[in-house]
């Protein structure tokens, strides 16, 4: 073959090979039921506002007993503007969040809204 059909061949071929690990990286939200959301509260024991997603861990109390429950959310661009403020949320603060629950029934979910301890309530819009 010629030198100049393959160059642009091996260039483009390059370029398709380099986006698909971030296209696969990325999960689906299916492994969350958005249908069913509940509510708890918990005390925070981390809290990552960062991208591509926010994560809190909170300890929560149930019939089952404490134990950490792992959050992730949207990004920190989408939780500044639904109203989230820098240090509006600590480690130790009481907080109520609702949240799509894991399929499968691990302790965790995808954070849809939560309440701070001063009152000031952050909302989402699920993801697609």
């Amino acid at each position: 073959m010629n030198r100049h059909v393959l160059a642009p061949a091996a260039i483009s071929l390059a370029a398709m090979l380099s986006m698909a690990a971030p296209l696969a990286a990325h999960h689906s939200a299916a492994i969350f039921n958005f249908r069913a959301p509940v509510t708890k509260e918990g005390t925070v024991k981390a809290i990552k506002v960062v991208n591509p997603h926010t994560h809190m861990l909170l300890s929560i109390t149930d019939a089952k007993g404490t134990r950490d429950w792992d959050f992730e959310g949207h990004s920190a661009s989408n939780f500044y503007r639904a109203g989230f403020v820098r240090d509006s949320v600590k480690v130790g603060d009481k907080i109520s969040i609702t949240y799509a629950p894991m399929q499968n029934g691990a302790d965790g979910g995808y954070i849809v809204a939560f309440t701070t301890t001063g009152g000031a309530k952050v909302g989402f819009a699920p993801p697609p």
